[in-house]
């Protein structure tokens, strides 16, 4: 069975597939502020890519198939994410996930998990700190409940 047949002919897919494939092009760094203050910073390096997260409110801004992160479920993020990882796998790209310059997660190509294998259920997901996965998870929280206040 294919992987473009697992992950089904969907428009997210597709959409997925051309990111990946664009990924690859660029090299060099680019960083996003918000008010001045430095939000993620992307490191192209053709085959990997390194994200870097400093200000987890980022994340609060987007939506999921056009619903708000609060209305999506685990099991839909963790499907997505699987799809993500599978996506970048099949196109030879690793994608590292960064909490303010320290490792959390690799996404991909390069991926090797061992235990997170069994709570991802994923090849294609290694988490490299459990630590900063969580403190990276409690940011993304709290800056959800911060927004959500205003």
């Amino acid at each position: 069975m294919s992987h473009e047949k697992e992950h089904g002919n969907g428009k997210d897919s597709e959409l997925i597939n051309n990111l990946a494939r664009i990924l690859k092009v660029p090299r060099g760094k680019v960083n996003i502020h918000i008010n001045d203050k430095p939000a993620i910073s992307m490191d192209f390096k053709g085959d990997n890519v390194n994200l870097d997260i400093q200000d987890a409110s980022i994340f609060d801004i987007a939506e999921v198939n056009g619903r708000s992160q609060e209305n999506v479920g685990l099991l839909d993020k963790l499907k997505t994410a699987k799809t993500l990882a599978q996506i970048f796998d099949d196109n030879n790209i690793t994608l590292s996930v960064l909490r303010k310059g320290k490792r959390a997660f690799t996404v991909g190509k390069k991926a090797h998990p061992t235990l997170s294998r069994i709570l991802s259920g994923s090849d294609d997901i290694q988490i490299n700190s459990v630590k900063q996965a969580a403190k990276l998870g409690r940011d993304i929280q709290k800056a959800h409940e911060h927004n959500k206040k205003k």
